[in-house]
């Protein structure tokens, strides 16, 4: 038997209102090309003002302390100024060299959270390549019981160290 909507659901469109042509907007985002420019959101955090009501900040709390999401060959890594990112082997860099990231997806300190819809402009990591090497052995192990088949195999990922020496916001 064919399923009947609930009551309050008969009385809606059969075409959503948003699919109409005269509509610019969806959800926030602009869906004409001229109004496709890249939108960011900057977000204040109320523990910043928190000095100015006489508020003292707990032992050890840096203020000047910035992190970023960036995005590198498919993954996202949160990184933060002197971090080792351990990523997939990056061709095209000898050690020593300075790699910028423009995909940077959120700039964030103790004061204010920039998110990117989809990134920051303007925004940049800046990385040490430090060494290509191979992480640590991923051992595979397979068997079927009672039919003698036993497989052991090992395998190393190339991987690039980086190091984290300047965060553009």
């Amino acid at each position: 038997a064919a399923r009947r909507l609930p009551a309050a659901a008969r009385h809606l469109p059969a075409t959503p209102a948003w699919t109409s042509a005269s509509t610019t907007q969806f959800a926030g985002m602009a869906t004409d090309a001229a109004a496709a420019t890249p939108i960011q959101t900057v977000v204040r955090h109320p523990g910043a003002l928190l000095e100015q009501y006489g508020v003292a900040m707990p032992p050890g709390t840096a203020t000047d302390q910035q992190f970023a999401v960036i995005k590198m060959s498919g993954t996202q890594y949160k990184v933060t100024l002197d971090d080792v990112v351990v990523t997939n082997l990056i061709h095209g860099y000898e050690v020593g060299e300075i790699m910028e990231v423009d995909d940077v997806l959120l700039v964030g300190s103790r004061d204010e959270t920039v998110v990117g819809r989809p990134l920051v402009e303007s925004a940049k990591v800046r990385l040490l390549v430090e060494e290509h090497t191979k992480d640590k052995k991923v051992v595979i192990f397979k068997k079927k019981r009672r039919k003698g088949y036993q497989r052991k195999t090992g395998f190393r990922r190339d991987v690039t160290m980086l190091r984290v020496m300047e965060i553009v916001p």
